[in-house]
């Protein structure tokens, strides 16, 4: 059975209520919009970039100083990193980090923040498996979540689960999730997160279901349809 990091949040499977995940904090002030609502975690998209972490959703469009989304194009600037993001946090709580690319370009970055704010607690969740491998090789304080965007995705990390006894969970999107799925993953002592809730039907379904957190960009909203 997978074991968190100690002092972990993810002590118990099947935390009720859910933890609630403040998606997507890429500015102090989303930062402070969160913490205000009371947030469990804070959530953000990292890249490694000239050796530094950036916060942001955008793929970069290289070699032009371009990022894009689906539907824009702006110029790279200068962009919140980790260290910041913690400053920012102030031990109001805890960090999940959604690491899109960097493999061992990770361990110094996530080690020196760690370092530099004693305390802090980090979970890291990606689809990148090579990096989860360097990930839970190298820092036994961090918790690692598998993260899960499409089906079969899924289906793989179902099929080789029961053989990998190192990640603490599951981070998947949220329509993929079932009943049996989420207690399978507790069987196992996975923790399970549900993202990206924004309706208070579905955040309600989930906890029903026993999800341990779910992702949200409106984590008020989700907290007060769970009564917590």
């Amino acid at each position: 059975m997978p074991r968190p990091a100690i002092g972990s949040p993810w002590a118990d499977v099947g935390h009720a209520p859910p933890f609630i995940i403040g998606h997507r904090a890429n500015s102090t002030r989303e930062i402070a919009g969160f913490l205000e609502a009371g947030v469990d975690f804070i959530e953000m998209d990292l890249w490694v970039h000239h050796g530094r972490f950036e916060s942001r959703h955008e793929r970069a469009l290289y070699p032009l100083p371009l990022l894009f989304e689906r539907w824009y194009l702006r110029m790279r600037s200068p962009r919140f990193d980790l260290t910041e993001t913690a400053a920012a946090v102030d031990g109001r709580a805890h960090l999940f980090l959604d690491l899109k690319n960097g493999r061992k370009g990770v361990i110094p970055l996530i080690r020196a923040t760690l370092r530099r704010f004693p305390g802090l607690h980090i979970s890291a969740s990606s689809s990148d498996w090579p990096t989860l491998r360097v990930l839970y090789d190298n820092l036994d304080d961090v918790d690692v979540f598998y993260s899960m965007a499409v089906p079969e995705r899924l289906d793989l990390f179902l099929s080789v689960i029961e053989r990998d006894t190192r990640p603490v969970g599951l981070s998947c999107r949220a329509t993929l999730l079932t009943p049996a799925i989420i207690e399978r993953m507790h069987a196992l002592g996975l923790r399970v997160v549900a993202w990206t809730v924004d309706e208070r039907d579905q955040a309600r379904r989930l906890a029903s279901w026993g999800v341990d957190a779910i992702t949200t960009h409106k984590p008020a909203e989700i907290r007060e349809a769970l009564g917590s």
